[in-house]
């Protein structure tokens, strides 16, 4: 409790999507994350540590939501500065501790200064991200030869390890089901030239009118051909024709080249995220 406002912490996904999920929809694109991570547990039996999935209301109705999955970082919907406080204090009697927090930029820092004034210790900017929209595929570029396909269960050797050097070139795991359970789900695709995989991407956290993009990593031996270019446009293009109202996803703004190729393609910036570390 803080002045009027209330934080309430929901058993599971289930009871936090009954509660919130009309208010992420208003900003269904903005709110993807926390939207993708509570349908993809909607039914699913309860964990061990358990996740942490909250509301904070004022006396009109939400104004807030945040999850975590332990062990991975607190998530943020957009908040007023009032609610963040709030926040904190429910979170602090929840966690002892948190190793950090993903979210609107500014929300995200103010909640990283109380957690800190609150609970010591220090915090660093890890990533600064940029999420994106896309409602039109329009690249106008010309793409190179070859086209895209779903990856097949024969190919989990290379889609693995492909994966793997993704994980190393972004610096950060990607969220949302492994690679075999990708490749069942039919969300894993290839960009095949000449028979042969050059470039690879995904897509999941699938909302009621959109899907976020993911995993866009060709291997450095083939860059400079316009390959990841191209699975990027052609899997958003499918996606959107199969009836998608958008596509989202997430840059490093400290790689501007990702930032200007999607531009190109026809995504354009929603808003600017932090993802902090908490320290000591």
């Amino acid at each position: 409790m803080n002045g009027d406002l209330r934080a309430e912490r929901h058993a599971d996904a289930d009871a936090f999507l009954a509660a919130a999920e009309e208010w992420l929809l208003e900003a269904e694109a903005e709110n993807n994350l926390l939207l993708g991570l509570a349908l993809a547990q909607r039914g699913q039996p309860p964990t061990d540590p358990p996740r942490y999935w909250a509301t904070v209301r004022d006396g009109r109705g939400i104004v807030a939501c945040a999850c975590r999955t332990p062990p991975h970082p607190l998530v943020l919907s957009r908040m007023p500065d009032r609610a963040v406080e709030c926040l904190a204090e429910h979170v602090s009697g929840v966690y002892a501790a948190l190793n950090g927090v993903n979210g609107p930029a500014a929300g995200a820092q103010s909640f990283a200064a109380a957690w800190t004034a609150r609970n010591g210790g220090s915090w660093r900017t890890r990533f600064r991200m940029r999420l994106h929209r896309l409602t039109k595929a329009s690249f106008a570029g010309r793409l190179p030869s070859g086209s895209l396909r779903r990856v097949v269960a024969a190919e989990l050797a290379l889609a693995d390890q492909w994966m793997e050097e993704f994980v190393l070139d972004v610096g950060i795991p990607p969220t949302g089901s492994d690679v075999a359970q990708r490749i069942a789900a039919g969300q894993l695709y290839f960009w095949i030239d000449g028979e042969s995989p050059r470039s690879m991407v995904s897509w999941s956290r699938e909302t009621r009118s959109g899907c976020a993009i993911n995993t866009a990593y060709t291997p450095p031996a083939f860059r400079g051909r316009g390959y990841g270019t191209a699975a990027v446009a052609a899997l958003t293009e499918s996606l959107l024709s199969a009836g998608r109202r958008f596509c989202c996803l997430y840059t490093d703004l400290a790689k501007p080249a990702p930032n200007a190729l999607y531009a190109k393609i026809g995504f354009r910036p929603l808003r600017d995220d932090l993802e902090i570390a908490f320290e000591g």
